[in-house]
């Protein structure tokens, strides 16, 4: 039975490593690669369904015109009409107005591999044209460890060897199975677990100790810790003397803040602090886990540096398992050659016009001189998972031509003018690296194509031919190379040496390590200002009338944000309605029983569902999974900050019993 080397390509923290067994010309099989120090064989139950994923009968087949935006009327297409639907649109635009400044992408990050970088090198061989920037999920997090941390990446197989793993708002018993083996290793010795977090998740269920905190005050609760810590002498002074900066303007700020304000603004009781304070002290090194969600609020960079700051009063840097945890960008020791790409030069442009990402709608409507006409939507589904909907789709309004690539008809693609059906990883080659795990591994092509399904590295070919077809010399895009070029071209030297790799051939027979590089001698912790004001009083907050309600949208066990949703293998019940999860308390005080009809609303609008009662959620957060089917974030709105992530969890809510017509 011939077997073939893949790697999950969703961005998450495993980019899992995975065998698929090939039978009768027929994938039948996906199992872990046991020879990967991370995966160890084990995958998560999205991923023994990507099976189904790839071949599920909701899969996009052919691409698709739609008669009138939104209308839902689809007319099948051949490639070759859409591209000529495309390139003619490009070189009009361009035409009119002199330039490809008219023409844009938005690229969300539902596939990590390399080779998606096609999309930036297609824009990229058209001259300056308009580009997103920023990350709309970590930026908030990586611009404040960056002031601080710098460059650290703590090799997660090594938490196994931490004295303490205290988890700030991340669970990954859903998110991250693999990293639970090392965390099991962890507490096999005798090391404790603390889990903070508003919920009662399924990693708190198996902590030590856990912790709900309000939402958006894990800055204040480690600055409690971090008080008591230096108040009693509990610290790390060599490690703070020799390799840390600004600790006096950080101790002078620290007695500013009071211990009750810091149990008034977390709901924390003062034990609990002086517990935790208790345990930093008393087991080494700490690994502190700094989950997505603590940054996503407008604090959130407060926030992370004050746990951060917990790692370096501890001297938890300096010792193998500690330190902070939160994300890394291995891609960027690569080449990167397709998206760094140099295109047609233009006689009068020097750059592409750039948007920053987490307030692409709104900043892209304003574009003007001249306006955004055309989008490309690749890798993402901005109409669902991201925020400020009803602006994206008054900018989708604004467009002239806009395609959506994905494997699914999901909520963009529904308000596209084309739909290109993308192919998935098992019919394409890529190279792939992890944010979290240190491991480099090769995606084989599997399978041939799901009826006329493309990767986004043959669309941007076969559309840069028909570009040069119609004008030439339009683009410089070099259609000619093929997918393993590509990767070849990504293994520098430089590359092959940080992971000991001789040849890139071997990269089919198994994953290559990074090479661990030790703490440089030169290296420094920073210690934050304290910057309270930085942070919305809970208790204003709280005091809310309107929208008395914080609503928190977790990723959830059996789904990727909206992808994967359509499997039966995942979800049997293929709800077309959320469940909306209420504290005991909430339930009681709007006369609400279980699998009542209810709505959440806000002044976005409101979303419909049937009522869970969850006795463990605190009486101020209702809590519903993402969906593509009922798009919970056209509740989320705000302007984002440049440089910063999208605020997803700072959304208020209120809520009413509703009749439902039957």
């Amino acid at each position: 039975m011939p077997t073939f080397r893949n790697t999950c390509p969703r961005h998450c923290y495993s980019s899992c490593s995975m065998i698929s067994h090939m039978s009768g010309g027929k994938l039948t099989r996906v199992v872990g690669d046991s020879a990967h120090g991370y995966t160890r064989g084990r995958l998560c139950a999205k991923g023994y369904s990507l099976i189904q994923y790839a071949l599920d009968e909701y899969r996009l087949k052919y691409p698709l015109r739609q008669v009138r935006r939104g209308s839902g009327e689809w007319r099948r297409i051949s490639w070759d009409q859409a591209y000529e639907i495309i390139a003619s649109k490009m070189i009009e635009l361009n035409t009119r107005y002199g330039s490809n400044l008219g023409l844009g992408y938005y690229k969300g990050n539902g596939n990590a591999g390399l080779l998606h970088q096609a999309v930036e090198g297609m824009f990229a061989g058209l001259g300056p044209h308009t580009r997103p920037t920023g990350d709309i999920c970590s930026a908030t997090g990586e611009a404040a460890l960056m002031e601080t941390v710098g460059e650290l990446s703590p090799d997660p197989e090594e938490m196994g060897d931490a004295g303490l793993i205290v988890i700030w708002g991340a669970n990954p018993a859903n998110t991250n199975i693999n990293q639970m083996k090392f965390i099991y290793e962890a507490r096999q010795k005798g090391v404790p677990l603390v889990v903070i977090d508003p919920l009662l998740t399924h990693t708190a269920n198996r902590a030590d100790l856990y912790v709900q905190i309000n939402p958006g005050t894990d800055g204040w609760l480690a600055w409690g810790i971090a008080k008591i810590l230096i108040e009693s002498g509990r610290i790390d002074k060599k490690f703070i003397q020799e390799k840390t900066r600004d600790f006096d303007q950080y101790k002078l700020g620290l007695k500013k803040i009071t211990l009750d304000e810091v149990c008034s603004q977390t709901g924390v009781h003062l034990s609990v602090v002086e517990e935790l304070a208790a345990l930093y002290a008393r087991f080494y090194p700490a690994a502190n886990w700094l989950g997505f969600g603590m940054q996503r609020y407008p604090s959130g960079g407060e926030s992370v540096k004050a746990v951060g700051a917990l790692a370096a009063l501890t001297g938890s840097f300096a010792s193998v398992g500690g330190g902070v945890y939160f994300r890394h960008r291995p891609q960027e020791e690569f080449p990167l050659n397709i998206a760094k790409h140099q295109g047609v030069k233009h006689p009068l442009l020097t750059s592409s016009r750039e948007v920053p990402v987490n307030d692409f709608p709104r900043r892209a409507m304003k574009l003007q001189e001249p306006p955004l006409k055309m989008l490309w939507v690749s890798c993402g589904n901005p109409l669902a998972q991201d925020y400020n909907l009803r602006v994206w789709r008054d900018l989708f309004q604004h467009m002239e031509l806009v395609i959506t690539v994905d494997l699914y008809l999901n909520s963009t693609a529904r308000q596209s003018d084309l739909v290109l059906p993308a192919a998935s990883f098992f019919e394409e080659e890529d190279l792939h690296v992890s944010f979290w795990h240190h491991w480099l591994s090769y995606n084989q092509k599997v399978l041939p194509a799901f009826y006329e399904s493309k990767s986004d590295l043959q669309i941007a070919r076969e559309l840069t031919r028909k570009l040069n077809e119609l004008r030439p010399g339009f683009s410089n895009f070099p259609a000619e190379k093929e997918p393993w070029d590509w990767i070849a071209g990504e293994l520098s030297p430089e590359v092959r040496e940080l992971y000991a790799l001789e040849d890139p051939a071997d990269l089919q027979k198994c994953s290559y390590k990074r090479s661990k590089e030790p703490l440089s001698p030169d290296w420094s912790y920073r210690f934050p200002e304290i910057q309270p004001q930085r942070f919305q009083d809970v208790r204003e907050r709280d005091s809310s009338l309107l929208f008395p309600y914080h609503l928190l949208t977790p990723q959830s066990l059996l789904k990727f944000h909206t992808q994967y949703e359509t499997l039966s293998w995942l979800n049997s019940e293929n709800r077309e309605e959320p469940m909306i999860e209420l504290a005991e308390e909430i339930a009681c005080k709007h006369n609400i029983r279980e699998d009542s009809w209810v709505e959440i609303y806000n002044e976005n609008g409101f979303v419909s569902g049937r009522a869970k009662i969850n006795p463990y959620l605190p009486e101020k957060i209702i809590l519903v999974e993402q969906s593509d089917r009922y798009p919970i974030n056209h509740l989320i709105s705000g302007q984002g900050k440049e440089g910063e992530s999208i605020p997803y969890f700072d959304c208020r809510v209120n809520l009413r019993r509703v009749r439902k017509d039957v």
